[in-house]
């Protein structure tokens, strides 16, 4: 008899399964006895702070103005840091504001969250198994994604950024990488924060021993560290002495910070702490416990950028979610087959002792 062309990906095995589902207990029980963090959503400073500054930038560059200039020039006027270079945002969605206009890009951004709610929706039949949760965590990632296509968000390079890195994610398997490594590339020009997702990559790559695809991320994480360079040398060109310096960023806000990037920038945002802190530790349960390497690739991702948030990040950076959004809360119908699989085994065990006696 020949031997089949494919076969699923088995799920991780019970031991390992049931140390995921002990760990994300431990997690649910952090969340809902630490105290709640202060957030701030992106809508919500639609008139002032972060989105005041970037329209007054693009009208600055719309008018034929240098974006480091026009940079410099608003940041000193409302007394934000240009120390150190990260502080500044990259060009690159302010350049393609001024090719394609505020409006044309909007309906970009619209585009690229309904193919990425697509791609994910496909990438999920593999990794859900019936048909209803494949349903419900189909919903769940246009839920997530489509949002955040309006005009206000539209103005945060993380929204981008993230949205780029799920269809980088869902555009790779075994036999095609490289669109989904030029997308990626794409995702850290816009937000530096997505640099760690292009390591994530690579390292998932080497650790398959797929040397070639594993040169290919690791040439265009390269790419990225090479125009981030050249970002902080035209941040370096602009600056004078007396200019703000940032406050920084090392906070410890730990895990409630992480559920407080979840509340301002998911489909949680309504929802009770209490909610958010069972439900994100649940979805990343979920693509945890999944099979297959697209959802082994999420979670490497969901984790490369959450442990560093655990030190990194002051409240009102709450929308560094923005990073995971598209992706993030998918993967909850995914934990109800993860968690038949590792109490179902221990149930009936219970069930025989209990004959047995």
């Amino acid at each position: 008899m020949p031997a089949p062309l494919s076969c699923p990906v088995p799920p991780p095995p019970r031991a390992i399964a049931r140390l995921l589902l002990a760990a994300t207990m431990m997690l649910i029980a952090i969340g809902l006895l630490s105290p709640d963090p202060p957030t701030t959503r992106p809508a919500a400073t639609a008139a002032s702070g972060d989105a005041a500054l970037y329209r007054a930038i693009d009208r600055r560059v719309a008018a034929g103005q240098h974006y480091y200039a026009a940079t410099a020039a608003e940041h000193r006027t409302r007394d934000f840091p240009l120390r150190p270079f990260v502080a500044v945002r990259l060009p690159t969605r302010a350049w393609f504001y001024r090719l394609v206009g505020a409006e044309g890009a909007l309906w970009v951004l619209r585009a690229l969250a309904l193919l990425a709610a697509l791609a994910t929706a496909c990438r999920l039949r593999a990794a859900v198994g019936p048909r209803l949760l494949w349903g419900a965590a189909s919903a769940i990632a246009a839920a997530s994604s489509l949002p955040l296509a309006t005009a206000v968000v539209a103005l945060w390079p993380e929204c981008w950024a993230g949205l780029l890195v799920a269809l980088s994610l869902a555009s790779r398997d075994r036999h095609h990488w490289r669109v989904a490594a030029l997308l990626g590339l794409a995702a850290a020009l816009f937000r530096e924060l997505a640099l760690p997702y292009l390591v994530a990559m690579a390292f998932a790559a080497a650790l398959e021993r797929r040397r070639g695809e594993a040169l290919g991320w690791a040439a265009v994480a390269t790419a990225a560290v090479a125009a981030l360079a050249v970002h902080a040398s035209a941040v370096a060109a602009i600056l004078r002495p007396g200019d703000a310096v940032s406050q920084g960023w090392i906070r410890a806000g730990g895990w409630s910070f992480d559920l407080a990037m979840a509340g301002a920038t998911t489909p949680l945002a309504l929802a009770p702490t209490a909610i958010v802190a069972v439900l994100v530790p649940l979805a990343l349960y979920g693509w945890a416990s999944a099979p297959g390497g697209y959802a082994r690739r999420v979670t490497l991702t969901l984790v490369t950028l959450l442990l560093p948030t655990l030190l990194i990040g002051r409240p009102e950076n709450s929308y560094w979610g923005l990073m995971l959004a598209p992706v993030w809360l998918a993967g909850l119908p995914l934990a109800f087959t993860a968690m038949v699989r590792a109490i179902a085994p221990a149930a009936t065990a219970t069930r025989q002792l209990a004959v047995a006696c």
